[in-house]
């Protein structure tokens, strides 16, 4: 019972989260009657949920899903239920009245981070038995880890993101500064600061700094894997001495001192690069079909996620899942299903629908646009130094306490004193819904 009310109070936060961090929904989608597979009749009937998402991505689903229906016609119907992302009938608030009824479909769309919290409550259940070696091998490696929990894999990535530093080419040139064109020259944090302190003027900032509350934790918990730590264990059970260590502490102070010094925005517009208010950007993949469509005339390039003082690499990674749930009535026929919403077929008209980054490096090799710029730097990333946020039950309360200290901090908490209290916070919760 406890397990199942963190379950429900995860779900709900997780879904506010969403609503935040995502493109607005472009409407309502297909909506249909929430039946599991019918295996008494001759047609088996696969229901799927997920959040409403933009114009593209809705025309993306309704295509993959009329073309799933006609090649099984006879044999499988596709059938799939839309929810806004936040409000009384959003996403989330669908999946905890299903989890209390028992009532789930047979497939849904899960975030990344949550396919652990989901995978060890038992609402989803493993695929191995239907993914072959050779299907994980094709899968990048950031995507298979987000995926696996305890050694199984319990989701598959649609696609996937990373993050990394977009720049105005021409207010570089003006100061002279020259952007890394390979991995190995990446800048480092500090040459990171240096950089924007220098492109700082009296009309404009250095940088634009992604810390919404909702978005801290991905963004930069990378910066504790290439300081040789991390937010928890190994095993996600305890961030005491983790979340809270000397080298969390100085991460956050790092970010804050852009804040401090004038150098990144405290409340910046969501256009503040595309308007010329900030000459750097650090800023997921997502964001280049926006200043290619929005803003055609900008001189902009990308470069790399920095790099620790000692050039350990980890980058940001992760988006949206397909799992199969433990209502699924005919696994076969769900898998089906999940196959071909995730397979190569899948990814090379779905990620440049989307907007999103190829999860296959099958679609990758044949989508010669991600070889290219500016897509390059962040494939280049993900097949190399991809860093899945953490895996654990609990992942909801950690992600809320480790956004809410690094945003107090920025705003002048004591470092230490803000993430002390995020460890306590986290491992109550654990305690209480997890522990033996």
């Amino acid at each position: 019972m406890k397990k199942l009310l963190y379950v429900m109070a995860a779900i709900l936060s997780a879904g506010l989260m969403a609503a935040c961090s995502n493109p607005s929904p472009a409407g309502a989608g297909s909506e249909a009657q929430s039946t599991k597979v019918e295996t008494g009749g001759e047609v088996k009937k696969i229901t799927i949920w997920r959040p409403q998402n933009t114009q593209e991505i809705e025309e993306w689903w309704t295509t993959m899903l009329d073309s799933f229906n006609k090649e099984y016609e006879g044999k499988y119907q596709a059938v799939q239920e839309t929810f806004p992302k936040s409000g009384s009938d959003s996403y989330s608030e669908k999946i905890n009245t299903a989890v209390i009824a028992n009532n789930l479909p047979d497939l849904m769309l899960v975030d990344g981070p949550n396919v652990s919290s989901y995978a060890q409550n038992e609402i989803l259940v493993p695929l191995d038995e239907f993914v072959t070696e050779e299907d994980k091998k094709d899968m990048l490696e950031s995507c298979l880890k987000q995926g696996t929990v305890d050694g199984k894999l319990y989701a598959v990535a649609l696609w996937e993101s990373s993050v990394g530093i977009y720049y105005n080419k021409d207010m570089l040139e003006a100061e002279g500064i020259e952007v890394p064109q390979t991995q190995d020259k990446a800048w480092t944090w500090d040459e990171l600061y240096q950089t924007a302190k220098q492109l700082k003027k009296e009309n404009r900032f250095g940088i634009t700094l992604n810390t919404n509350q909702s978005q801290i934790t991905y963004y930069y918990s990378p910066l504790l894997e290439q300081l040789g730590s991390c937010l928890t264990n190994p095993e996600g059970t305890k961030t005491d001495g983790y979340i809270n260590s000397k080298e969390s502490v100085e991460v956050a102070s790092f970010i804050k001192r852009f804040y401090e010094d004038g150098i990144a925005n405290i409340e910046p517009t969501s256009t503040e690069f595309a308007d010329g208010g900030s000459a750097l950007w650090l800023a997921t993949s997502y964001q280049i079909s926006m200043l290619q469509n929005q803003y055609p005339d900008l001189n902009w390039g990308v470069t790399y996620y920095p790099v620790s003082n000692d050039r350990k690499e980890a980058t940001p990674t992760g988006s949206w899942t397909v799992g199969m749930t433990k209502s699924a009535g005919d696994k076969e026929a769900a898998y089906a299903l999940l196959n071909y919403m995730t397979d190569k077929e899948a990814n090379l008209s779905g990620s440049p629908a989307s907007g999103y980054l190829p999860a296959r490096h099958s679609s990758t090799e044949a989508l010669t646009q991600y070889r290219e710029e500016p897509y390059r730097i962040f494939m280049e990333q993900l097949e190399n130094n991809g860093a899945p946020r953490p895996r654990t039950a609990v992942w909801t309360t950690l992600n809320s306490a480790y956004n809410s200290a690094v945003s107090d901090i920025i705003l002048g908490s004591e470092p230490q004193k803000k993430l002390d209290e995020a460890a306590k916070a986290v491992d109550e919760e654990y305690e209480m819904n997890f522990a033996e």
